[in-house]
C-alpha cells in the first residue's frame, strides 16, 4: 500500500495541477457555478476543491476589504464574512450537502462517531444530553414545532385526526426526521428541499413511515413552485433556519408565504424559525399581516443561539478539519495550507462559528434568532 501511494500522488498532482490551470485561465467559479440538481461525488468534489484552491478565489477573498454594505463592518480574512455577491445560494450549498454527504464518520470532541447531517445552529439550553454531537440543532426544531400555539392546535383536533406537517427547505430532513420520531411521532410529514445530495440524504438516511422526502427544482415560491398538496389541507407548516430572507422581505419570500397560505388550514400555523437581520424580522411582522396571517406568538433565542454556538466550539473546530483532511490537494505546498485557511471560514461563517461574522452579528443585535408561531386567518 505504502508504495502504491508514494506512486499515486504525483499522478494526482500533476492532474490536480492541470484542473488548477484550466480553472486560472477561465471564468468558472465554483461558488456561483454548481446545480442543485446534482449530487455531486467524491471524484467531482475533489476536481472542484483542486480547482477552487488553485484559482485567483481564495487570494481574492482573502485580499477583500472590510465592507459594510450589508450595515455592519467586517472582511473575510478576520470573520469569513461573505457577501451575497460573492456567491450564489443554489451552487454553495450544493456544495457543502454535498461534502457532508461525501464525508466519513465524523467524531466529537466527547469521542461519539456521527453523520454530519444535523447542520443547523440551534439553541441552548438544549434537553439532549451533552455527549450528543447536534443537542443544540434537535433542541431549536423541537422547540420551534412545540411552541404554545402548536400545543394548543393539537389539544383542539378531533381524535384520531394525525398532524399534516410539510417543511420548506428541509436539509438533509434531520430535523423533519426528529419531529416524526420523537416529537410528533404520528404526524405526516413532507420535507422539501431544492438541493439534490440533501435530499438524497433525507431519503437514505432519515426517511421513515412519516416522512416523505421531496426534492422541489429550484424551491418553493420560485417560478411557481408548490408545495405539492391541496388548498387547505396542512395543519402545519414549518420553515428552519432556511436561506431566505436573509436581507429583505422581497418577491421569493412573499411568493413562499403566499403557496404557505394557500395550504393551511384556517387556523393552521407557519412556524418560523432562523437567526436573520433584526430588520427583516420587523419587516415581516409589518408584512405577514397584510397577506393573511396573525402572529400567535414570538420569542427572541438570540442569546441561547449564542450561548449554543460556544458550548459547540471544540465539536466544530474538530469537525472543520474532518470535513476538508479528505482533499488531496490541502497536500499541496502554499495552496493547500491558504486553502485550508480560506474553506474553513467559509465553512464556519456558515455555520455563525465564534469569531465569524454571522457570530457577531448575533452578540450585536445586528440579527436575531427569533421562534415565531403565524396563524392563518379564520374566514
Amino acid at each position: 500500500m505504502a508504495s502504491s501511494s508514494r506512486h499515486t500522488w504525483p499522478l494526482v498532482a500533476v492532474a490536480m495541477v492541470g484542473i488548477g490551470g484550466f480553472v486560472k485561465y477561465t471564468d468558472y467559479d465554483v461558488m456561483k457555478g454548481m446545480s442543485s440538481g446534482t449530487e455531486y461525488g467524491n471524484i467531482q468534489l475533489q476536481a472542484m476543491a483542486t480547482g477552487f484552491c488553485l484559482s485567483p478565489l481564495p487570494g481574492k477573498l482573502l485580499a477583500e476589504p472590510a465592507n459594510g454594505s450589508d450595515g455592519e463592518n467586517y472582511n473575510f480574512s478576520a470573520s469569513g464574512d461573505v457577501q451575497d455577491d460573492d456567491y450564489e445560494q443554489e451552487s454553495i450549498y450544493a456544495i457543502f450537502y454535498a461534502m457532508y454527504k461525501n464525508a466519513p464518520k465524523l467524531v466529537s470532541n466527547h469521542g461519539v462517531e456521527y453523520q454530519f447531517t444535523f447542520n443547523t445552529w440551534g439553541i441552548a439550553p438544549s434537553p439532549y444530553p451533552e455527549t450528543d454531537p447536534q443537542r443544540h440543532g434537535k433542541a431549536a426544531y423541537a422547540a420551534l414545532v412545540t411552541q404554545p400555539p402548536v400545543l394548543e392546535y393539537i389539544k383542539n383536533m378531533p381524535e384520531g385526526q394525525n398532524l399534516k406537517i410539510a417543511e420548506v427547505g428541509c436539509g438533509t430532513g434531520a430535523g423533519a426526521n426528529l419531529i416524526t420520531t420523537l416529537v410528533h411521532p404520528t404526524c405526516e410529514y413532507l420535507a422539501m428541499d431544492m438541493q439534490e445530495a440533501a435530499i438524497n440524504t433525507c431519503k437514505s438516511v432519515h426517511a421513515n413511515a412519516g416522512l416523505e422526502c421531496l426534492r422541489i427544482p429550484n424551491g418553493v415560491g420560485v417560478d411557481g413552485g408548490k408545495i405539492p398538496r391541496g388548498s387547505s389541507t396542512l395543519d402545519m407548516v414549518v420553515i428552519s433556519e432556511t436561506h431566505i430572507a436573509d436581507v429583505r422581505i422581497g418577491d421569493l419570500e412573499k411568493a413562499i408565504f403566499a403557496e404557505i397560505l394557500r395550504v393551511l388550514k384556517p387556523g393552521g400555523l407557519f412556524v418560523w424559525g432562523n437567526a436573520i437581520p433584526t430588520r427583516v424580522w420587523l419587516e415581516a411582522g409589518d408584512y405577514l399581516p397584510t397577506a393573511g396571517f396573525e402572529l400567535a406568538h414570538s420569542k427572541n433565542h438570540t442569546e441561547g443561539a449564542v450561548i449554543a454556538r460556544d458550548e459547540d466550539f471544540e465539536r466544530v473546530e474538530l469537525a472543520l478539519d474532518q470535513l476538508i483532511s479528505p482533499y488531496h490537494v490541502m497536500k499541496l505546498p502554499y495552496f493547500g495550507d491558504r486553502c485550508k485557511t480560506v474553506l474553513k471560514l467559509l465553512i464556519a461563517n456558515f455555520f455563525r462559528h465564534p469569531g465569524t461574522a454571522l457570530y457577531l452579528k448575533m452578540t450585536t443585535g445586528f440579527d436575531s434568532y427569533m421562534h415565531q408561531a403565524w396563524r392563518k386567518a379564520e374566514k
